[in-house]
């Protein structure tokens, strides 16, 4: 293939054995890779791994980006921690999918001693290690995949879990107790953005993320009509430029308008500045003296700190996260009003085949779920009435009881300090 002259014999029983030897030879022979200008069989396997992170890295920075540049850190990631540490130095063309296969059998032994159990990891890096020698095939430094033949565990599956109504309203009150507990202490004045942030979980099931994204321009309070949040955009950490706004959601089917309940309007009206812009971020990172709000939304990181915070002042700690509120949003819904229409609700996409794909105008305005989510917390609201009111009265009864008890015990102290009769006594 690369134009130059070459003699081949092989040797043979008998003069047939021999020619047969040498076509199979001249086979094996025209089908080894000669590789490209980039990448060589001979090419280390670090190497080829960094070529395509370098690819993908150019990838996710065209107008209309088949790969995301926080998808490609995670990429990096997982090859710099689990691949090359291990296979990075060996060559293409001694990769064998036994040598693959004992590479992830190591990987998950590993995690037989470790915190966790490292079967998702090692499917992640085998998938992406993949794609590093399919690549690898592109420049004819390859003539086959060895990952092709590898196995990894099966993924266990998901256990979703919900709050209760009873834990969601627990909730609700630590973050709002935890901002009371700031007031007259020093530091920024308390803002509400925490309860505030919550309530909008719960009453539209958003990502923490999509939550964080959102500007005043996405809200709509109007007394006129259904009060709706508009999801257009995303938070995201990006590898060398820090948590930003990314001006498009996960998927293409997160666009959506949620028609919001009645807590979460209140939540809102609670945080809104006198004057506010569309470009104006709901929950900004922070206000200046002057009461100017900087255009820049708050981090996820910052959120998550500050419900840990709230949660351990609550003695909750470990029993809420942001993502098991988004659980709970479509856990409720979906006992009401169906699995389709919480699908919906999150975002997620519904598969319909060619009539979904091609014929059918997506609708952007996400099935009403304000009753029922409403209806979530009221629930939880009155159930927590009905204990504090129980309480009370055992408390009244329980009182009851001590000041008979303690009208008695007066009662026969003052029995047996009185004075003794003449005729009891013989005095």
């Amino acid at each position: 293939m690369d134009g130059k002259e070459a003699q081949v014999s092989r040797v043979g029983r008998s003069a047939e054995g021999a020619r047969l030897n040498v076509q199979a030879a001249l086979v094996e022979r025209l089908d080894l890779p000669t590789g490209s200008g980039a990448l060589k069989p001979d090419s280390k396997v670090g190497l080829a791994a960094r070529q395509w992170i370098n690819e993908l890295r150019e990838q996710s920075m065209w107008p209309n980006p088949p790969i995301l540049p926080q998808t490609v850190d995670e990429y990096e990631r997982l090859l710099a921690n689990h691949l090359v540490p291990h296979l990075g130095k060996l060559r293409l063309n001694e990769l064998t999918p036994a040598v693959c296969q004992d590479w992830i059998n190591a990987l998950i032994q590993k995690g037989k001693s470790g915190p966790n159990d490292l079967v998702v990891t090692a499917a992640q890096v085998r998938g992406a290690f993949r794609q590093v020698l399919d690549r690898a095939i592109v420049h004819d430094a390859m003539r086959y995949n060895p990952a092709d033949k590898t196995t990894t565990p099966n993924r266990r599956k998901p256990d979703p879990n919900a709050m209760t109504v009873k834990d969601v309203y627990r909730l609700r009150k630590a973050v709002r107790d935890w901002e009371t507990s700031r007031l007259g202490r020093p530091g920024p004045k308390p803002t509400g953005h925490v309860p505030a942030a919550v309530d909008v979980m719960l009453g539209t099931g958003l990502r923490i993320g999509e939550v964080m994204s959102l500007l005043w321009g996405d809200v709509n309070l109007t007394k006129d009509g259904l009060p709706t949040i508009s999801v257009a955009a995303t938070m995201v950490d990006i590898r060398g430029r820090g948590t930003v706004r990314q001006a498009h959601t996960k998927t293409d089917a997160g666009r959506r308008t949620i028609i919001i309940p009645k807590f979460t309007v209140e939540a809102l009206e609670s945080i809104r500045p006198t004057t506010t812009t569309p470009d104006m971020p709901v929950f900004p990172s922070r206000r200046l003296k002057s009461g100017e709000v900087l255009l820049k939304p708050q981090t996820t990181h910052n959120v998550r700190r500050t419900l840990r915070d709230a949660l351990e002042l609550a003695k909750m700690s470990d029993e809420v996260h942001p993502h098991l509120l988004r659980s709970t949003v479509a856990t409720v819904v979906a006992r009401k009003q169906g699995v389709a229409d919480a699908a919906a609700l999150l975002g997620h996409k519904i598969n319909a085949g060619v009539t979904g794909r091609h014929y059918i105008e997506r609708l952007l305005l996400a099935p009403d779920t304000s009753a029922v989510l409403q209806e979530m917390i009221e629930i939880g609201e009155e159930q927590a009435a009905k204990e504090v009111d129980r309480a009370m009265k055992a408390a009244s009864t329980e009182g009851a009881a001590d000041l008979e008890a303690r009208e008695a015990r007066a009662k026969a102290a003052t029995a047996e300090q009185l004075p003794v009769a003449a005729e009891e006594s013989g005095w």
